[in-house]
């Protein structure tokens, strides 16, 4: 366990923590979750073959072909979040959030008939595909471990006057009197934990931290498609993507029982903001070999991010004074901001779609990604980040997500299902190598001539192992999230 511990704690820990740019920043931005209309979100997202709808565009630009009509739709969405996390308690906490899913149009021409060509699309479309909005609690009783004892690893090797340009964590607890040199030396520190290395380690300490994440990611996509002969579609987009992300914890360490010599409590503050815009091209086909069997297949380019962003963090701590008045030592680090390039990893999308009668439609999809092809560059301060982008080729691997819709047709009544399995990004012996996410959703849909009407559900579950701070005695904290969303769709036909 100690060897995936060390594996990953630069990746998880650190990130959490220190503010910097690294393989979680890269993954969390490469990562999508897929969301768009209520059709496309009750039937898992399995559009590569199925197309014909304005969220499938984005999927596969070839999709805008099948639509025969001038189609206008949006999809406001409701998101209820839930977090359960196990240290040496379980707790639960929520985050609900109000957001446009969707909204886009496609505007069709038809050019005649036979087998050449006989309609030309113009789409435009706006999909979320990420959900950033996350709020967990940790809470129990740490035995083995504090932060401070990490501060004090980060600080050693370095002489005091030398911290604050060093290591931000390790100055910040040297000042608030957590870390402090070891008698006899000037560039070697302990925590108040184990009296400055005067005593033994003694912990039992209350540790609490509130993760309150925000923000999305979304896609502009316009795209063009083309109908050979209702045999063959074909399809081209642009897609600008933006990303909208606030990370902030708090993490408090309260000594209510008296244990450790002196020390009260110390509360430290992280917050970060990133704002990204990127481009990418997708290309796809569609083709129809006999009526009811439809195939599809897409490309999807890295896409290019220029991400901008603001940080900083403060701490407290709180000792016993001499006469019995409580002594509290503040310090914060101002807000900076850094900006740097990320290109996420390319996407492949194969996808079957078959028709069953008059009355029911079955789709599967593949995607094929391989995470470890992300890459950072251009820091504003000329970083290369060859070691960050080492840590992602070692840790980050290639995987499959595998998505299934179905769709049962009741007169002007439709019944839609599907399901969602995204595999691991991490490779085998890190300690998150099985860190999966598996999806079911279900919707209800309304159609006439002129409009429809649509509901979903979609639920996404994932588990993790996170670490609070690297430590090879702490334990990691068992992490579920349970994503809830329910939206709704407009639509309109000209």
């Amino acid at each position: 366990m100690k060897r995936k511990i060390l594996l990953i704690s630069t990746i998880i820990a650190i990130s959490q923590m220190v503010t910097g740019q690294n393989l979680d920043d890269a993954l969390r931005y490469s990562q999508l979750n897929y969301q768009g209309t209520a059709r496309f979100a009750a039937m898992g997202g399995a559009f590569t073959a199925l197309g014909g709808d304005l969220s499938a565009v984005a999927l596969n630009p070839a999709s805008s072909a099948l639509i025969r009509n001038f189609e206008f739709a949006f999809t406001p969405q409701l998101s209820y979040n839930n977090a359960t996390t196990s240290f040496t308690a379980t707790t639960d906490d929520f985050v609900s959030r109000m957001s446009l899913a969707q909204i886009g149009f496609v505007s069709s021409l038809r050019l005649g008939s036979g087998s050449g060509l006989r309609g030309i699309t113009v789409s435009y479309s706006y999909n979320k595909n990420n959900d950033f909005n996350m709020r967990a609690t940790i809470n129990g009783i740490s035995t083995a471990s504090s932060m401070a004892d990490y501060w004090a690893a980060q600080a050693d090797g370095s002489y005091t006057g030398d911290l604050s340009d060093n290591t931000a964590g390790g100055y910040m607890a040297y000042e608030t009197w957590l870390i402090d040199t070891l008698s006899g030396y000037y560039d070697r520190y302990a925590s108040v934990f184990s009296q400055y290395g005067d005593a033994s380690y003694t912990y039992g300490q209350q540790t609490t931290r509130i993760i309150d994440n925000s923000g999305s990611s979304g896609e502009h996509t316009i795209a063009f498609g083309a109908n050979i002969g209702d045999k063959l579609y074909l399809g081209a987009s642009l897609g600008v993507t933006s990303i909208k992300y606030t990370g902030h914890y708090q993490h408090t360490e309260s000594d209510n029982s008296g244990l450790i010599f002196d020390f009260v409590n110390f509360t430290y503050t992280d917050h970060f903001e990133a704002n990204g815009d990127g481009v990418n091209f997708k290309i796809g086909a569609i083709l129809r070999p006999v009526e009811s069997i439809k195939l599809g297949l897409s490309f999807h380019s890295p896409t290019v991010y220029n991400i901008d962003e603001r940080y900083y963090s403060n701490l407290t701590s709180v000792f016993d004074g001499d006469i019995g008045d409580n002594k509290t030592y503040s310090i914060s680090k101002d807000p900076s901001r850094y900006s740097y390039k990320l290109k996420t990893p390319a996407r492949i999308n194969a996808g079957i779609a078959i028709q069953l009668g008059s009355s029911a439609i079955v789709s599967a999809d593949y995607e094929f990604v391989d995470y470890s092809n992300a890459e950072l560059s251009q820091g504003s301060d000329g970083w290369s980040f060859d070691p960050e982008n080492n840590d992602i080729k070692t840790e980050l691997r290639s995987t499959g997500n595998i998505r299934l819709g179905a769709e049962y047709r009741l007169g002007a009544l439709y019944l839609r299902g599907g399901y969602r399995y995204l595999g691991s990004a991490f490779k085998e012996g890190t300690l998150n190598e099985d860190r999966t996410s598996q999806g079911y959703s279900c919707g209800l849909g309304y159609r006439q001539k002129g409009f429809y009407l649509d509901f979903a559900y979609s639920g996404l579950k994932s588990s993790e192992q996170y670490m609070m701070y690297p430590d090879d005695y702490l334990d990691p904290v068992g992490f579920e999230t349970h994503r809830n969303t329910f939206m709704a769709t407009l639509g309109f036909k000209f």
